[in-house]
């Protein structure tokens, strides 16, 4: 379902499907369907030749970063609400998000800067391989065979043609018919802009259903939206091919992407509902859909506001992409989240982007203009960043979300207060207001106190020093790495000790 339908839009022309002179069968039994669930696992080959230009993945498939934050509803309950921002009513509900594993490091780029609306032309087949070919004399007719394929699929896509789409399948397959069609009107309704479909290595000779000998082959999706022209994430998946008597090489299953793909992503396993604004994406599982117009504008404005402190050099965001997930999707979508008081996070899904997910079964509607403010400050300044360790600087990352997210609400209105204090008296503070990332293991009350003693210490850090100087401390610690001790005296004039005591002395006096 699409909540802002969008006409079809001109692509490059769909590529027919190229068989290639008359082959032979070496398929065994026609195609059968999948049963639901997608392709069997299999022991991973080693990755080979052929990788897309741009694109270094990790040995066997390494992960993505984690996500940034597993972000709770109010703790213990949200109060009556209050009036704030211009008259936006939010629940006076504590917002923190933990950081769930290491920062994101410097890790392989997983985007490509060709335009990937260009698609490839197809080069000319090799010829059918004969009667008694080994299974390695037939991979280069193969691989032409699901290359020509998979190339006419993606200008099917970006020509809006869902037919063309869906010609690569084999006969009978309607269980991915199913879903590759609700695929492809996911990705329309996102307005997709940018895609490309393309191996990685070579395909692989695999036993499938039956006993039957099926082709493996991983593609790199190269794929972006609503910008035309836009620099692509990448996302590789799995997909299952057998050769057939009289309709050459055909898809059995284009399996969703695996989590250490920080997937599946929500447009591979869900019927979105969708809505496009200036300044985001925002994607609904069907539960939400008639909430979808009062989200988007919500989602709009945290935007605006989280546009004001983008970091790096990345350039603007294009469009922040959130998700609003059900419980089930929440415990499906990017891996599954599996802290259950979690509310929203926000997940590395390229080398400049990051995505966001609120699953709304846990959240009263009142905080949800909150916990967008709080991710897509996350976005905004995190986007693009270099670093490998967290556990000195955590407090000015969940800080800093905390402090867009309080963006003209009076020091004295800060809901935490009475937490954070208590957190003072009770808890050793020999390290300042360099506190510790909380755990699922970490009190409730304690998780908030924590949240609270970064977002005061980023806030007196801007009141003293200015805000110029208080971001220009967040880049150098949390985006280049820069040990505390001597990104202070740069950026601020002052020592770190002196910095730390100021603002534990700060927390105590307002808290």
């Amino acid at each position: 379902m699409v909540y802002n339908p969008i006409p079809a839009q001109p692509g490059p022309p769909r590529i027919p499907s190229q068989p290639g002179p008359p082959q032979q069968f070496h398929g065994g039994a026609p195609a059968q369907p999948y049963p639901y669930g997608g392709i069997p696992a299999q022991a991973r080959p080693p990755m080979v030749e052929n990788l897309p230009p741009a694109y270094f993945p990790p040995p066997q498939y390494g992960p993505y970063p984690p996500p940034y934050g597993a972000y709770p509803p109010p703790w213990p309950a949200p109060p009556a609400p209050r009036k704030r921002r211009g008259g936006v009513i939010a629940a006076a509900a504590v917002v923190v998000t933990i950081l769930a594993g290491a920062a994101v490091a410097s890790y392989p780029a997983l985007i490509g800067a060709a335009d990937a609306g260009a698609v490839p032309a197809v080069s000319t087949p090799p010829a059918s391989p004969a009667a008694d070919a080994m299974s390695s004399e037939r991979v280069p007719w193969i691989r032409s065979q699901i290359d020509s394929s998979l190339q006419a699929q993606a200008a099917a896509l970006l020509a809006g043609d869902e037919p063309g789409f869906l010609a690569p399948l084999a006969a009978g397959n309607t269980d991915l018919g199913r879903d590759l069609s609700r695929r492809f009107q996911a990705l329309r309704a996102m307005q997709v802009t940018g895609w490309v479909e393309k191996l990685i290595g070579a395909p692989t000779p695999v036993t499938g259903m039956g006993g039957r000998e099926e082709w493996l082959a991983r593609v790199d999706l190269q794929h972006c939206f609503v910008v035309s022209g836009c620099v692509t994430d990448g996302l590789r998946a799995e997909t299952r091919w057998i050769e057939t008597p009289s309709d050459g090489v055909r898809m059995v299953a284009f399996d969703a992407s695996k989590s250490e793909e920080n997937g599946p992503r929500p447009w591979e396993v869900t019927d979105l509902t969708v809505a496009v604004g200036a300044r985001t994406v925002v994607g609904v599982s069907p539960k939400y859909a008639k909430r979808l117009p009062e989200l988007q504008k919500q989602a709009e404005a945290a935007a605006l506001l989280a546009d004001r402190y983008v970091r790096g050099d990345a350039g603007p965001v294009d469009r922040y992409r959130i998700f609003m997930a059900d419980g089930k999707e929440w415990q499906r979508w990017y891996g599954g989240e599996d802290l259950e008081w979690a509310a929203g996070y926000a997940v590395p899904t390229g080398e400049a982007r990051l995505e966001v997910v609120l699953n709304l079964s846990e959240m009263p509607e009142d905080y949800v203009d909150d916990t967008l403010r709080h991710e897509l400050a996350h976005v905004a300044t995190l986007r693009a960043a270099d670093y490998s360790d967290d556990s000195d600087f955590w407090w000015m990352i969940e800080g800093i979300a905390d402090y867009v997210d309080e963006s003209g609400v009076p020091i004295a209105e800060y809901e935490e207060a009475d937490l954070v204090a208590r957190y003072v008296d009770e808890v050793d503070m020999a390290s300042g207001v360099v506190v510790p990332p909380p755990d699922a293991d970490t009190e409730d009350w304690q998780v908030a106190a924590r949240y609270g003693v970064g977002y005061y210490a980023v806030r007196r850090i801007a009141e003293r020093f200015g805000e110029p100087a208080m971001l220009a401390f967040f880049d150098a610690v949390v985006r280049n790495g820069t040990p505390l001790k001597d990104a202070a005296p740069a950026t601020l004039g002052k020592d770190w000790d002196d910095v730390n005591r100021d603002c534990l002395d700060y927390l105590k006096r307002v808290a």
